[in-house]
């Protein structure tokens, strides 16, 4: 049933890594140490696809990962490449590879464990991790401490059985004089980023690299939050950074504009019935110390599991009607 499709794919990865090694070619902005890393890591990512058939992507990291329940560029293009893929989106604006943003009313201790229960639900075969950005503020003994944080996560995920793709986040934008200079951030943002890049040859992790990413466009009005044209753009370099090229979310923008905002409809949907399945509003009356008010009704949260799944059904429903998508023959 897959033969064209894989076929296709094998095809792609003989140029995938050519493509991104062309991305780190020799130039002032990327030393040697980042050259020799990168193309160590696309060497061992692009013999093989990384995301196939029927795999559940999961992506998890902080603000920048949850702004993409509303800006879904990257889980719209994988689906209209890999057959089957389904996507969760755990992002938790604040969090750390501690799970600190998740303990709620606990400690550390508690919101890493919630973040590991919270990718049982999610159930990767593939966990997209995007940290960094936060840590870049942090001083140097707060980012070793973030990469033995960060090689636990890692290692965690991994012996539960998912392929690991690190992210490196993209270097601040200037967004003028009223707004803080990026330089200092920058700067600690690099070396982040060449701790991760050592991270994913340790771990022996896929590695998608935003740090030089577009320099001179502008996604941010603060230099911050991105907008939904920085959110397609990146999408386009992670895919490509992962082989795909020739996406057909492009070709169905130029032919179909419509259909591709009803798809965008649907993922949007699907995205925010598991948002309210992993992260119920008033889970402090549902789980926590008032639970005896509201206990009962926590059966209810498992049971949005069902909305989630005909969400992506409706979308593969939808791909079925317009003829677009995977050819699996």
């Amino acid at each position: 049933m897959l033969r064209t499709y894989l076929a296709r794919l094998t095809l792609r990865s003989r140029f995938a890594l050519a493509l991104s090694l062309a991305t780190l070619c020799p130039t002032p902005e990327w030393t040697a140490s980042e050259q020799a890393i990168g193309s160590e890591l696309l060497a061992q990512q692009n013999t093989d696809p990384i995301v196939k058939p029927s795999d559940r992507v999961v992506l998890i990291g902080g603000g920048w990962v949850e702004r993409m329940h509303r800006h879904p560029w990257f889980e719209m293009m994988m689906t209209l490449e890999v057959p089957s893929v389904t996507f969760r989106n755990m992002g938790w604006s604040g969090d750390t590879v501690h799970g600190d943003a998740r303990a709620v009313f606990g400690g550390r201790a508690d919101g890493y464990q919630r973040l590991i229960k919270d990718s049982e639900i999610a159930a990767p075969n593939v966990a997209i991790l995007c940290y960094g950005e936060n840590e870049a503020q942090l001083n140097e003994t707060e980012r070793a401490e973030f990469l033995r944080g960060y090689k636990k996560l890692i290692e965690d995920l991994k012996a539960k059985g998912s392929r690991i793709v690190l992210v490196i986040p993209r270097s601040r934008e200037d967004a003028g004089p009223q707004f803080p200079n990026p330089a200092y951030y920058n700067s600690n943002l690099s070396q982040v980023a060449e701790g991760i890049r050592s991270l994913a040859r340790e771990t022996q992790s896929n590695l998608i690299d935003l740090e030089k990413f577009a320099k001179e466009q502008r996604f941010t009005e603060e230099g911050v939050a991105w907008n939904d044209a920085g959110y397609r753009a990146s999408a386009q370099e992670m895919m490509r950074q992962l082989g795909f090229t020739n996406l057909e979310l492009n070709k169905l923008a130029a032919s179909k504009p419509d259909a591709m905002e009803e798809l965008r409809s649907k993922v949007e949907s699907k995205n925010e019935w598991f948002f309210h399945r992993y992260r119920p509003q008033n889970e402090t009356y549902l789980f926590l110390f008032r639970k005896h008010e509201q206990g009962n009704n926590a059966v209810e949260v498992d049971q949005m599991e069902q909305f989630v799944r005909e969400g992506e059904s409706k979308i593969t429903q939808w791909m079925k009607d317009q003829n677009v998508g995977p050819k699996t023959k």
